[in-house]
């Protein structure tokens, strides 16, 4: 089974072209999903998330990435505050849920 990080690599090589094969994308995304929930280590997601230096993974591997980091390091504020910052990158359609985000961060800060 293929690491998190060789899956991003493969991914972000994947949607390279100008016209990436769709099908190819998705089932990385499905492959990613996979061994994401069997991931245990969360320095290993941290890292699969640090080679996204063009900022080309899509939401459907960001999301679910920071939610499984969410389960196995709690909800911190810190965690909290990165995981909004990066669904307000993608767009109004996310703001909302970055807003909630954030303020549950801001709850714990005032705990």
């Amino acid at each position: 089974m293929p690491t998190l990080e060789e899956l991003v690599r493969a991914y972000l090589d994947a949607a390279r072209p100008r016209y990436p094969d769709q099908k190819a994308l998705e089932s990385l995304q499905a492959q990613f999903q996979k061994v994401l929930n069997n991931t245990p280590n969360p320095q290993a997601i941290r890292s699969a998330l640090a080679l996204d230096t063009e900022r080309k993974l899509p939401v459907q591997i960001k999301s679910p990435a920071y939610e499984r980091l969410l389960s196995l390091e709690g909800r911190t504020i810190a965690l909290l505050r990165e995981y909004a910052q990066e669904m307000y990158e993608y767009g109004a359609m996310w703001t909302a849920y970055a807003d909630r985000l954030w303020d549950e961060a801001d709850a714990l800060e005032d705990d």
